[in-house]
């Protein structure tokens, strides 16, 4: 190997310039700890630089042969040009020591295809200007960059990655400092359940192309990736600036979305609080699935209500819940009946009873319904989501309603005020009859029935969904029944159906027998009082 004398000259001498640095096949550079060098350019061609001292390269830097830098290297490389420098060859120059960006101008991985990705072994940090990647990838090691912020970041602007090594430690966090025309970082940890792996990222300056929205949310996406599938446990920090939240986003309430096919579909975590003052940090934590990342707010991650009623024709008394014999016997649809669209793959939540419809209403006027939605009510009253988990409203925005629960065939009921839904919102109807809205024309009956001293439910024997219950006059739900059986066969069961006029809710219409959906009916208006009328009590 060629050993340039210039080693024995820089042991004596602080400071040497270079026009151009030449290195042929074979030779070393040796920079001795405390000289100076200075280039213009660096050319390589086979050797390599042993840098314990201080380079600075004015114009660009060519490697064309593996390893430029000795991994023994301690010094500091400066990238300090007064117009825009470029690090090319079709070879990894693979830094070791420090690598200081301080160009105010800005250094790039070649934007030709006469480049190749790069490595950075020691510390990269920034003193001034952007290092951009263009179509190359960079990877850096387990120091964390050093001096990053606005102006001082990596610039993913092409299909360039940064790639970082993420140990499965649950302790080490492990920044991504990517930008485009803004500093957006990410930073990522590894849980101790979690797999060690490489992860590459880069941000993007604006939404996924597929996702529909333009609301709400932040205009700013991270892609990211695992160099093994699987294993990941992720706890993940997002940064963006004010600047870049769309119309309607509420910092308060945000959270972090993961989708896999460009934004058709994303999977919403919690909403939370963001962190900080402009640039501004939102937090999750349990990220297994990744693709690309997203920051929005309620409107898609979705608002959580504690919504409770009793449906009377399902309550047991003697369990004091409501019995899921729908379920049970497989008749519940996939499909909502309300013609919503929600729809359910099997199997269905375990304990659900049957679909119930909710409605939103202006909270100026009870009678403008704005959201509707279809969800399952369990066994306990509850309003779930198909996880059981409580119920959720997306698309909605933050504002107070007036509340209302919708089923097939029984009375609906509203909230008697509304409900704030940016205050852990909750409303249960099953323990007073004050927390329904009752109609004051209406003297019959109250908004609920109650199933047992201080429990509510709502009015069942509703089987023509017309807002009554009727046995006797004209259009009764006694009459409906009848006809689903046989006008001329009352003798006759249906079974293993799932039909509004299967009053008690047993999967079978029956007109006459025993356990029959006439008598449950009569049972509703009072056996001793067929003629009684009641009413649906609803603002229409």
């Amino acid at each position: 190997m060629k050993k340039y004398l210039i080693v024995a000259f820089l042991f004596w001498n602080a400071f040497l310039g270079y026009g151009q640095m030449v290195i042929s096949s074979g030779s070393q550079i040796v920079i001795a700890s405390g000289a100076v060098v200075v280039a213009n350019n660096i050319i390589n061609s086979g050797g390599t630089i042993k840098n314990n001292g201080d380079l600075s390269v004015l114009g660009d830097i060519t490697n064309n042969t593996s390893g430029l830098i000795e991994s023994s290297s301690g010094g500091t490389l400066t990238f300090k040009g007064s117009s825009a420098q470029e690090i090319t060859g079709d070879h990894d120059a693979s830094f070791y020591g420090t690598v200081d960006i301080d160009n105010s101008n800005g250094v790039s991985i070649t934007n030709t295809s006469t480049g190749a990705d790069q490595t950075i072994n020691g510390t990269l940090n920034f003193t001034s200007g952007l290092l951009s990647l263009n179509s190359f990838n960079l990877t850096i090691g387990s120091t964390d960059p050093t001096g990053v912020g606005t102006s001082k970041y990596i610039k993913t602007n092409s299909s360039g990655l940064v790639k970082r090594s993420v140990p499965a430690d649950g302790s080490t966090n492990v920044l991504f400092p990517v930008g485009i025309s803004a500093y957006n970082p990410l930073i990522l940890q590894n849980s101790v359940s979690g797999t060690t792996d490489t992860y590459s990222v880069k941000v993007n300056d604006s939404k996924p192309s597929g996702f529909a929205g333009t609301t709400h949310l932040v205009d700013r996406s991270w892609d990211v990736s695992e160099a093994t599938s699987g294993g990941s446990d992720l706890s993940i920090s997002t940064q963006w600036n004010s600047g870049e939240e769309l119309t309607g986003f509420s910092r308060s309430n945000s959270c972090i979305g993961v989708t896999t096919d460009n934004g058709s579909t994303v999977e919403w975590g919690p909403t939370g609080a963001a962190s900080g003052s402009d640039p501004y940090t939102r937090s999750g934590s349990g990220v297994n699935s990744l693709g690309t990342l997203m920051v929005a707010d309620y409107y898609y991650g979705g608002i959580t209500i504690d919504l409770q009623a009793f449906l009377a024709a399902a309550y047991n008394t003697t369990n004091d819940n409501m019995d899921k014999t729908l379920n049970t016997a497989n008749l519940l649809p996939m499909d909502d009946p309300y013609g919503l669209g929600e729809s359910y793959s099997l199997p269905l939540p375990s304990n659900a009873v049957d679909w119930v419809k909710i409605e939103l209403r202006d909270k100026n006027n009870n009678t403008s319904v704005l959201y509707s939605f279809a969800r399952f009510i369990d066994q306990s009253g509850q309003v779930i989501e198909k996880d059981e988990s409580n119920f959720k409203m997306t698309g909605v925005a933050m504002d107070s309603y007036y509340i209302a629960i919708i089923h097939r065939n029984h009375f609906a009921v509203m909230s008697n005020s509304t409900v704030d839904l940016s205050a852990s919102p909750s409303l249960n109807f099953k323990t007073a009859q004050a927390t329904a809205w009752q109609d004051p024309a209406i003297s019959t009956n109250a908004a609920m029935k109650e199933v047992e001293t201080g429990v509510f439910a709502l009015w069942d024997g509703d089987a023509n969904n017309d807002g009554f219950v009727k046995y006797n006059g004209s259009s009764t739900d006694r009459a409906s029944v009848l006809a689903q059986v046989g006008t001329s066969t009352p003798g006759n069961t249906v079974t293993d159906t799932y039909d509004a006029d299967d009053v008690n809710m047993d999967g079978t219409v029956k007109y006459n027998g025993t356990s029959n959906d006439r008598s449950a009916i009569l049972s509703v208006v009072g056996t001793s009082t067929p003629g009684n009328v009641y009413t649906e009590h609803i603002p229409e």
